[in-house]
């Protein structure tokens, strides 16, 4: 078996974890991503993954893709994967390793990198179209906050209105009360005897004869 470390799960972790400056749960995921595309890692007797040199240059080849090709975790798995394929296949096939020697795991390796090359344009690509996506988002939500704030503005000048016309209305409603007031106290008011203090003397011969007489 082809061990680094032979301890339990969370010890070999956090040692490899530490010689290759991530976190563990960084290489809990990287070693996922493998599993996820045919590496076999050698377990322990409770399951735990072992971390052998194999492992931990597949993991170093794919964190040099991902920082250099800036790919994602699952196409540097992918390319890793390919490629240790191809170089096992080529390994394997004795007469044309005899003819190419050591050139032929390097012209594989070349035709990998090629390939990530292509793909990398078009990681490219989507990066550019998702930066265009998200300046256009950020755009709809400026003109969304400004045209909320418009809207606030609005809101605010039409309760200004209404309480403009209330109070004018009110101030009709007032006057108009007041004038019917008037109005109707000036139709009830009786008019004022006329000379009714005169009438009396008359009725009692208060007054001199020639008036009466007259």
């Amino acid at each position: 078996m082809n061990m680094h470390l032979n301890m339990n799960e969370a010890g070999a972790t956090t040692e490899t974890a530490k010689e290759l400056g991530i976190g563990a749960s960084t290489l809990r995921k990287y070693a996922a991503a493998l599993e996820e595309h045919g590496h076999r890692f050698e377990r322990a007797a409770n399951k735990s993954r072992l971390f052998g040199t194999l492992e931990i240059e597949r993991i170093k080849e794919m964190m040099n893709l991902m920082r250099e090709q800036n790919l994602p975790l699952n196409d540097a798995a992918v390319l890793v994967m390919e490629l240790n394929h191809e170089m096992a296949a080529a390994a394997k096939d004795g007469s044309d390793q005899q003819q190419t020697g050591a050139h032929a795991p390097l012209i594989e390796q070349e035709k990998v990198l090629q390939k990530a090359g292509v793909e990398q344009e078009q990681v490219k690509q989507l990066n550019s179209e998702w930066q265009i996506l998200q300046e256009r988002m950020a755009e709809l939500q400026r003109e969304q906050t400004k045209l909320m704030k418009q809207n606030e503005q609005l809101q605010e000048q039409v309760e200004e209105q209404r309480l403009w016309i209330k109070e004018k209305l009110d101030e009709d409603r007032d006057r108009q009360l007041i004038t019917n007031l008037r109005s109707y106290q000036g139709r009830n008011q009786k008019p004022k005897p006329k000379q009714r203090g005169h009438s009396l003397r008359m009725l009692f011969g208060l007054l001199p004869k020639s008036r009466r007489e007259a």
